[in-house]
């Protein structure tokens, strides 16, 4: 669901988590420019790919706004477009202040790459002679002069290539954390909808327990019955009336997270559609192996593979520091007439070409400067196996659970609450043709409660374990139903 609500771009939708994985520099200007345009036109392509990224990003949250407003009033009026986890989902992309800081870091990021191209400054120079010196064809009165220093290919690239990377790692971090926010989302939702479908249970229990009070109340007239058995159908009553209570404090617990996880304001109301159905509880039609891979792709591995490529073109650039940089320039010397203009080339100006080259001498400190960089890019290059290590236990517990929350959604709903049912209506059968006690009728309505209760837990539990694999893997995970049509 994140993917589909941020952007698509055919494909390698950016959101699917593996657009401009390979992002690279674009051709800058050097002195050497074939060697520039050879070593930098991939470059140029996949830089221009990210900030086409950037920009559907930008624009999908732009039409996610515009929808909201066309169809459903004010785009600030959530009260009128929320209900749904989808919509509350696009509700956190729009407004979420944590994933709009990691948008902002990445749109800053994407502009390193030109700012590590830029060449040093042109030098001009004016000098007017104070005292002119008197040549053959006249006196020299003003001098003019412009001076451009070309620094070693490698510095350029290499520093480009750096902060290519960087916007790439920054790129990955805004992924992850749109999957982060949406997971924060699920989780939110289901455990307000359960606490709703607790709330209904127990208003359903207490409904229950007044009828089988009254029945109580007219068995105790007629002489069948006597008063602890209305006693503990009252004292029933009072306990579900405090679960009940208790149950409106929780709601506004979860309301408040979710009101968090969308970044919406406080006091923004979140309600749940009716009509909105558990999830069906089915498992992933991938296997495991292909979640796997999935998840050792994740953008938050790819961040760390992307840092750590970052730090070796440092290196890259540090060492090119240490080779020479060379000057072009032109000095033009203004010439005015010669006391004898019968001269040849009385008055004629002088040009004069330059070259220059830099040598550095600092050595040591740009060979401590690539150390730097080179330890850097091995910390990051740990960073990502240690991601990936992580990505494939994380994994391993969200199919766990999410097997786990399948098995007990069929076990409750095939077995279990079936079972609840019949011994409840039979046991209230019994009891009113005498045949069974109160206290057991009680009972079975207990074990029905518990289950009902159970099956709802069971289908949250799913639902917010779902959002946790799609977390984990990166990308939507599909599921097949039982006529063979594909289920997001």
């Amino acid at each position: 669901m994140a993917r589909e609500v941020l952007m698509s771009s055919g494909a390698s939708a950016m959101l699917s988590w593996d657009t401009a994985r390979n992002l690279g520099p674009r051709a800058s200007r050097s002195f050497f420019a074939i060697t520039i345009a050879v070593m930098g036109g991939c470059g140029s392509q996949l830089e221009t790919q990210s900030r086409a990224d950037l920009d559907r990003v930008q624009t999908q949250l732009g039409r996610q706004h515009s929808t909201d407003s066309d169809e459903h009033g004010s785009a600030h009026d959530p009260e009128q477009r929320l209900g749904t986890l989808r919509s509350y989902v696009a509700s956190a992309f729009a407004h979420s202040p944590e994933l709009r800081a990691a948008y902002e870091e990445w749109r800053a990021a994407l502009e390193g790459p030109r700012q590590a191209r830029k060449f040093p400054e042109l030098v001009l120079t004016y000098g007017g002679f104070i005292r002119s010196v008197e040549t053959r064809v006249g006196p020299q009165r003003h001098r003019l002069g412009a001076l451009q220093w070309f620094p070693w290919p490698t510095r350029l690239n290499a520093g480009r290539d750096a902060a290519v990377h960087s916007a790439t790692s920054a790129q990955k971090r805004f992924e992850a954390l749109a999957l982060e926010v949406a997971a924060q989302v699920a989780h939110a939702y289901w455990r307000l909808w359960f606490v709703q479908k607790n709330q209904l249970v127990q208003e359903a229990q207490r409904d229950v327990l007044i009828s089988l009070s009254r029945q109580v109340r007219a068995r105790l007239e007629a002489g069948k019955t006597g008063l602890s058995d209305l006693a503990q159908v009252d004292l029933s009553i009072s306990r579900t009336s405090d679960v009940i209570a208790g149950l409106e404090e929780a709601e506004r617990s979860a309301t408040a997270e979710l009101i968090r996880a969308i970044g919406a304001e406080r006091g923004t109301p979140t309600p749940i559609e009716p009509e909105q159905d558990p999830p069906v509880a089915l498992l992933p039609e991938s296997d495991d192996t292909e979640l796997r891979d999935a998840a050792v792709a994740h953008p938050r591995v790819a961040a760390m593979a992307s840092m750590s490529l970052a730090a070796e073109e440092r290196a890259r650039a540090a060492k090119g520091q240490r080779g020479p940089s060379i000057g072009l320039g032109l000095d033009w010397i203004v010439t005015g007439p010669a006391v004898d203009p019968s001269i040849p080339d009385s008055g004629q100006d002088a040009v004069v070409g330059m070259v220059g080259i830099k040598i550095p001498v600092s050595g040591g400190a740009y060979k401590a400067e690539r150390q730097q960089a080179l330890a850097e890019g091995a910390m990051f290059r740990a960073r990502e196996r240690a991601a990936r290590d992580r990505a494939v236990a994380e994994l391993e517990q969200a199919l766990a659970n999410l097997r786990d929350a399948v098995r007990r959604v069929q076990l409750y709903e095939t077995t279990l609450v079936p079972q609840a049912e019949t011994t409840y209506s039979s046991t209230l059968d019994g009891y009113q043709s005498g045949r069974a006690s109160l206290a057991e009728v009680l009972l079975a309505e207990k074990d029905l409660l518990e289950l009902a209760l159970g099956l709802f837990r069971a289908q949250a539990s799913y639902g917010a374990s779902w959002a946790e694999l799609e977390r984990v893997v990166g990308h939507p995970v599909p599921t097949r139903s039982d006529e063979g049509d594909m289920v997001p």
